[in-house]
């Protein structure tokens, strides 16, 4: 956008270099003196302020043009994935009951087998200790 007569190549360096010979004030010297030991020779026209080449106004609308034209990238929803149900569930008269707590070494995972009461897609009713459960 602001150099609009040069490749985007070409100006990528220039910004890199830009990047790397600018001087910083916290450590008191640039990012290339850092890594070489001395500053990078820089073009003049990244020293020198160069004049406005785009009068004030038009730069502004042109900056709305092509914010108006920006469109936001989709997404995609990776965080629920699908829950996969056996078939074979809405059949079952008795099931097991997964135990999520901490077990002493060689305790089951699962109790003992309980009745279903109810069902719906994915939750059950069942009889645990002589009262219904939802599961």
């Amino acid at each position: 956008m602001c150099h609009a007569h040069e490749q985007g190549t070409e100006a990528l360096l220039l910004v890199l270099l830009g990047i790397r010979t600018a001087y910083k004030e916290d450590l008191q010297l640039s990012a290339a003196e850092l890594v070489c030991g001395e500053p990078l020779r820089a073009p003049g026209k990244l020293l020198a302020p160069s004049a406005p080449t785009i009068e004030p106004s038009a730069f502004i609308q042109q900056l709305h043009r092509r914010i108006e034209q920006l469109r936001p990238t989709p997404t995609a929803h990776h965080s629920y994935p699908a829950t996969f149900i056996n078939r074979d569930l809405k059949d079952l008269t008795r099931v097991f009951l997964r135990q999520d707590a901490i077990r002493r070494a060689l305790d089951p995972p699962y109790s003992v087998l309980h009745k279903v009461v109810a069902r719906t897609d994915k939750t059950f009713k069942i009889i645990v200790c002589g009262r219904e459960v939802a599961v």
